[in-house]
Parts: structure tokens; C-alpha cells; sequence
């Protein structure tokens, strides 16, 4: 690989990042990669200086040309070549084979290892440990012998005829998961690692899945604090020959198809990541650690490289746009908050990450996402978003002046996805996300419907109370957000589709702005009735928004059964929407008479601590009690009485009013042979209806009149009737005392 030049680029060079004579550190640090030592992947193999692999590598054979020919142990090169021929050894000394020409050496240990390659593929006996460990060598040697000795080789077309990918991926899937035993999956991916330097297109589109395939054989292996104490040195090894195969990866691939190589190999640590194995997930994320670190690496060389063929003042052609991204930043952000294991590995890798991003968009921001990150420059400027004292919203707001919209929204869609209750992720972790969102909706809430979809998809499966919370807060806020055409199509298009969609309408009609957003739609007359066709008895509240039109059909009134649910509601604003309704539709004579079966529930809403449901309870009553027949009203009538007399003394003067004219409609609904129950209740209200003929208010003062007048008829107190309806209330004192 070669070193990047001394002078330092506009992109992807921060003030942070070490120069080449202090790049030993680099790797630590994030940095550019170091010049000394050599990378994994060019000790184990490199095509240019030195042959010799790396100590810990099962690469690593320290043989001349020559020697590589020579046999092992007590066989002959004669013996080996008749072998692989199958045919008969033919003696040669040993000063002989030392003579050879060294070209020819070369030749022929390639002509050796593809005639085991073919033997071995065409074979049967693949599964023997000793025979697999020499197929990798000789792939190992094939390459070496057509790449740096020049040994003439169609080394693709080698690998793609015999499919020496798909036996490597074969033999992996082999392999056991719950131990390591042999040394076999450190030099597969070795190997993996060897071709994509030497021969890059034989891996051509099958990374991914080879990359998956490593994956399972390794990272469902115990615990790393489970692992055999004689198996520690191998696990190690073969965790940095993972690190070996993703550098080779990511360094050798082709900048123009860097953005989707990217994409498949950041998706498959992805759905590692988010396993429920705490092993695997925690191994993942290692990793996506160390993915980063190499594609920082690859945009650093890359630019390096081509610094001479760009002017300073001009971008490069290249944007980063790798479209998992923001899933990816989404679930990081969520492991920052979450376990100190992997705390830490998110940490890194955001903060790798955020300098990839910054420096790779710096030519590419829109207007919106340059002022987002003006705004919160005191974050850009140090490293505090990423120290372990930041919340995921700090770090966020951080990031978010270089996502694009699609990104911000996955990161939004991601947390809400984690607040489900069978998640991994802390839901603290998640809502502190969302809060960045919050923040600043018009920004990172860019497509309202794919949000409320999300909403509805995870409501079901979301109960933590700090979860509900910050949901319903969010939804508020969308519904908020809504222009007048998504909200007509949310009424008219999207019926309510199961009790999901019923705890979505009870959030967006339970408060004052968004409730009076839906009725601002709903008043200018939008056809509802093909929204609510679809009623059932655990549905009702389909007709909720219905109900609160000044103007109803009786055909689009619901059963009002179906609504003593909604009069017992928590929400006061439910219930005021409810009983609001229930006010149009009792002055239908009809429907007033249907609606006796909620009295019991519509009476308890008069002692509700809410003075607007209390205001709309009342209106509801009085027009029952004026369209039943007087014998059906006169048992309700002495309930209601009952509950009106502390509302005689309520802080609303509307209230008052309302509850005085009610008592005098029941006072004279009573039958004759129910007033005696109904004297006790009257003669107690006639001392409150007097202390009332001196309200503040003239409306309650001369409804407390009128009532007292009707009051003393019905206990056949004719002085008491002639001085209320004279005023005379200097006397009346008298009178009552």
C-alpha cells in the first residue's frame, strides 16, 4: 500500500490526525495507518517487497524459492510431482533439485499446487483436518507463485472454474460453533484475505456472503471469558486474521463500487449486532469498530493518491452515500447508552465515523443541513459528544449536520423500533435519540407518513411507561406537523384499522392542539362517513372526530353503548370529546331516549375535576330529561338532583348557572308519587339557592331565583314561592330561618 505524501489534503486530514512520522499511533488514535509495522494483510501477503508473512500467521514459511519446491520431510520433488501426475516417483538427488533454475522452481510449485487444488475439489475427503489446512497452503502458494514470481496464470479465471470461494465457504459452514479446536478459520480468512490482494475479482460478488459465513463460525462461539484457556492464543489469532480478511476488503476495493461494498458488509455486522446473543452482539460491534477504522483508512489513501489530479479549491467527483448508514449510526448511538462492554466499541466507532462523514460530505452539504450544523458547532468543535459523559442526543445533534434526510429519518425510525418492549436496546437510550428529533421535527422528521406507519407498526408491542411517553410525544408532534392535506388523507384514507390505530386516535384526539387541528378538518365539512363505515364495537372511536360535529346524521350515530369505555376514559379530553357528541346528538328526541343507558356514567362526569367535560355533562342531561316521557325521567331525576347540589358551589360560574336551570328542570319532572323521596333533596337546596340570588353573576343570580321560586312550590311554600319570584330577599332570610 502506498504511504500518503507529506502534505496534507482539505478532506478526510483533521487537525487530529497523526502525520505520517507520528502514524505509529495512528491505528489507536483513528488515524491514518502507520508505516511501520507493515498491515496484517500485506505481512501475510504483498505484492510488492518483502514475501516473508508475519510470525503469528500459518502463512508464514520461511523458504527460498528453491526450498518452496523442495520436498517435506523424507519425500522427493520427484515423488510429490508423480503424485499430484499419479504417476510413478522418479528418483533425482537432492544437489539436483538445489541447481534448478529458480524461474522454474516457481513454475513448477505452481503447477504443484493446482494440481492439488484440482485433485482436492474434484475429491471426496474434503472434511480431513489435514487436507483442508493444505488446500488453503496451496491456494496461499498459488498466488504467490503467479503474483510476485511471475509465474504466467489466469489466476481469476483459476479460482472461478475450480470455485475455490464457494469450497472455502463450504468448509466454514462446517465448522463447529461452540468450540475452535483447529486453527482452520484463522487461515480461511487468511486466505479470504491473500486473494482479495492478489486476485480482487474472484471475490466479486461474494463478499457478502463469505463475510457471513466467517461471521457465524466465529462469533457464535462461547463468551470470550468462557474460552478454554488452550484455545485463548488461537481465539485471538483468529479474531485478527477476521481483521486481516476486512482491511484486505475494504483497501482493495474500487472506489467507484466503494459505496455498495460498503453497504452489503456494514448490513451483515448489522444484523449480528442486533442478535439477542449477548456474545454475538457484543463481537459485532468489535468489529464494526475496526470496519470503520479501515474504511477511514481506504478514504484517507485514496485521496492521498489522487491528491495531484485535483485542484485544492475543487471537490473530488466522490460523495459517501452508503445507504444503511443511518440504521447504522442509529444503533450505534443506542449501544452508546447501554452496556459498558460494548459502550465503549460504539463510542469509537461513532467518533471514526463522524470524521469519515464530516470530511467526505464537506463539498456536499444542502442549505438546511449547513445551517443544522452552524447551530450546534460548539458540539462539532470538541470531542465531547463522544466521551463517555454524552447522551445519544448530544451525539446526534452532532451528526446531524451532515446526514441527509433519508439517514436522519432510519436513525428516528431506528429508535422507535427500540422502544419496543422485546428490544436489546435501553429505552432511556432510545428516547434520548428521539429527543434530538424534538428538538428540531422539521428536521429530522422529513417524511411524516413512513414516521406515523412506524408509530403504528411498534405501538402494540411498546408499554414501558417512559417509552409511551416519549411515543405519544413524538406522535403529537407529527400530527402537529401535518399539513392539511396529509391530514385529510389520514381521515378519509386510513381508516383505523385495529386497536393500534385505536390508541394512535385516542393520543392525537386526547390533546388541545392536535384535537383541534383533526376538528378544524373535520368542521369544514370533509366526508367522514366512508371513515367510519367500518364500526364494531370495540372500534367506536372511529366516530370520535364524527361525533364532534356541530351537525350529525342520525344514520352515522354509533350505538352509544359502545361508548361507556370512552365516558370512563383517563383523558379528560376524551371524555370531553365524547359527551361533546353525545350534546349534538340528544337533541334528537330519538336518540336522546337511546342514550338513557350512559346516564349513570354521564352523571359521575359531573363530579369530574375537568371543568369543560362538567360543562358539556350538562347540556347532555337536560336535553335526556326534556325528551323522555316524565315516568322514565322521574328515577333519574333523584340521582341527578343529588349530584347537582355541590356543583351550586362550584368555581365556574358557568357551572353554577347551568347546574341551577338543570335542578329546576328535575325539580319539575318528579311525578307526585316520587316527590316524597324528593323533598329531603329540595328543602336542602333552598338555603344555597338563596346565598345564590347575591352572585356576582346576574345569569346565576336570576336562574338561583328562578329555581328557588320552583323549589318552594314543590314543598307548597307559597310566602317562600311569592318573595322569590318578587326578590324580595331581605325577607326570604326571614322566612327560611
Amino acid at each position: 500500500m502506498p504511504q500518503p505524501p507529506a502534505q496534507r489534503s482539505r478532506r478526510f486530514l483533521l487537525a487530529s490526525s497523526p502525520t505520517p512520522e507520528a502514524a505509529s499511533e495512528g491505528d489507536e488514535e483513528g488515524g491514518m495507518p502507520p508505516r511501520q509495522p507493515r498491515l496484517a494483510w500485506q505481512e501475510t501477503w504483498s505484492s510488492r517487497g518483502s514475501n516473508r508473512p508475519a510470525e503469528d500467521s500459518l502463512l508464514a514459511v520461511e523458504r527460498t524459492p528453491v526450498e518452496a519446491f523442495l520436498p517435506e520431510e523424507d519425500s522427493s520433488p520427484a515423488e510429490d510431482i508423480a503424485q499430484a501426475a499419479g504417476s510413478r516417483p522418479v528418483e533425482e538427488s537432492q544437489d539436483d533439485v538445489q541447481w534448478l533454475d529458480p524461474n522454474k522452481a516457481w513454475k513448477l510449485c505452481r503447477d504443484k499446487a493446482v494440481e492439488f487444488i484440482r485433485a482436492y475439489v474434484r475429491g471426496t475427503e474434503k472434511d480431513d483436518e489435514e487436507q483442508k489446512m493444505l488446500f488453503l497452503s496451496k491456494i496461499c502458494d498459488l498466488c504467490r507463485c503467479v503474483t510476485e514470481k511471475g509465474a504466467p496464470l489466469n489466476l481469476h479465471g483459476f479460482c472461478s472454474k475450480h470455485k475455490l470461494v464457494e469450497n472455502i465457504m463450504a468448509l466454514l459452514e462446517k465448522e463447529p460453533v461452540d468450540s475452535l479446536r483447529t486453527a482452520f478459520r484463522q487461515k480461511a480468512m487468511e486466505t479470504v484475505a491473500l486473494l482479495s490482494n492478489t486476485a480482487p475479482t474472484a471475490l466479486h460478488g461474494k463478499k457478502e456472503r463469505l463475510l457471513n459465513m466467517c461471521c457465524k463460525s466465529v462469533f457464535f462461539l462461547p463468551p470470550e471469558s468462557d474460552v478454554p484457556e488452550t484455545e485463548r492464543v488461537l481465539y485471538t489469532k483468529t479474531m485478527k486474521a477476521m481483521d486481516t480478511m476486512l482491511e484486505g476488503f475494504v483497501l482493495n476495493c474500487p472506489i467507484a463500487s466503494f459505496n455498495v461494498e460498503m453497504q452489503n458488509m456494514l448490513k451483515v455486522m448489522l444484523d449480528f449486532a442486533v442478535s439477542k446473543n449477548s456474545a454475538v452482539c457484543e463481537r459485532a460491534v468489535k468489529v464494526i469498530e475496526r470496519l470503520i477504522t479501515f474504511i477511514r483508512w481506504y478514504l484517507v489513501i485514496k485521496i492521498l493518491e489522487n491528491f495531484e489530479n485535483y485542484d485544492n479549491d475543487e471537490p473530488t467527483d466522490f460523495i459517501l452515500r452508503i445507504p444503511i448508514l443511518g440504521k447504522l449510526l442509529g444503533h450505534l448511538l443506542l449501544f452508546s447508552s447501554g452496556d459498558d462492554s460494548m459502550r465503549h466499541s460504539a463510542l469509537e466507532s461513532l467518533h471514526r465515523m463522524y470524521t469519515v462523514v464530516r470530511e467526505g460530505r464537506a463539498y456536499s452539504l444542502t442549505e438546511d443541513m449547513e445551517n443544522y450544523a452552524e447551530r450546534h458547532k460548539n458540539l462539532e468543535d470538541t470531542a465531547y459528544p463522544f466521551s463517555t459523559t454524552s447522551t445519544p442526543c448530544e451525539i446526534a445533534k452532532g451528526f446531524g449536520g451532515h446526514l441527509f434526510p433519508a439517514e436522519r429519518l432510519d436513525i428516528v425510525l431506528t429508535a422507535l423500533e427500540a422502544l419496543q418492549d422485546s428490544s436489546i436496546h435501553d429505552k432511556q437510550g432510545a428516547c434520548s435519540v428521539l429527543d434530538a428529533a424534538l428538538e428540531d421535527p422539521f428536521y429530522w422528521l422529513t417524511d411524516v407518513p413512513k414516521t406515523m406507519e412506524c408509530i403504528r407498526r411498534n405501538l402494540g408491542s411498546i408499554h414501558t411507561a417512559s417509552a409511551r411517553q416519549c411515543l405519544d410525544s413524538l406522535l403529537l408532534r407529527l400530527t402537529y406537523m401535518m399539513s392539511r392535506e396529509e391530514l385529510e388523507n389520514l381521515l378519509q384514507f386510513s381508516p383505523p384499522r385495529d386497536s393500534t390505530d385505536l390508541a394512535i386516535w385516542e393520543v392525537i384526539l386526547a390533546m388541545p392542539k392536535t384535537l383541534e387541528k383533526v376538528l378544524n378538518i373535520v368542521l369544514l365539512g370533509i366526508p367522514l362517513c366512508q371513515w367510519c363505515k367500518e364500526v364494531t364495537e370495540d372500534t367506536c372511536i372511529r366516530r370520535l372526530a364524527l361525533l364532534a360535529q356541530n351537525h350529525i346524521y342520525e344514520e352515522d350515530f354509533v350505538n352509544p353503548v359502545h361508548l361507556q369505555s370512552y365516558l370512563r376514559h383517563p383523558r379528560a379530553m376524551m371524555r370531553f370529546l365524547v359527551l361533546k357528541g353525545l350534546c349534538t346528538v340528544s337533541e334528537s328526541p330519538v336518540k336522546a331516549r337511546e342514550i338513557q343507558v350512559l346516564l349513570p356514567d354521564i352523571l359521575e362526569a359531573l363530579q369530574d375535576t375537568n371543568t369543560h367535560v362538567v360543562l358539556k355533562a350538562l347540556p347532555v342531561l337536560k336535553n335526556v330529561m326534556a325528551h323522555v316521557e316524565r315516568r322514565e325521567a322521574s328515577g333519574p331525576a333523584l340521582q341527578l338532583a343529588e349530584k347537582l347540589l355541590p356543583l351550586f358551589d362550584h368555581e365556574s360560574s358557568q357551572v353554577r348557572e347551568h347546574s341551577i336551570c338543570l335542578f329546576q328542570a328535575v325539580v319539575e319532572a318528579v311525578l307526585r308519587q316520587r316527590k316524597k323521596k324528593m323533598k329531603s333533596t329540595v328543602h336542602r337546596s333552598l338555603l344555597p339557592l338563596y346565598f345564590l340570588m347575591r352572585d356576582q353573576s346576574e345569569s346565576v343570580a336570576k336562574a338561583s331565583g328562578e329555581a328557588l321560586a320552583v323549589a318552594a312550590k314543590f314543598l307548597r311554600r307559597k310566602e317562600l314561592k311569592r318573595l322569590a319570584q318578587t326578590e324580595q330577599t331581605w325577607r326570604i332570610g326571614e322566612c327560611l330561618g
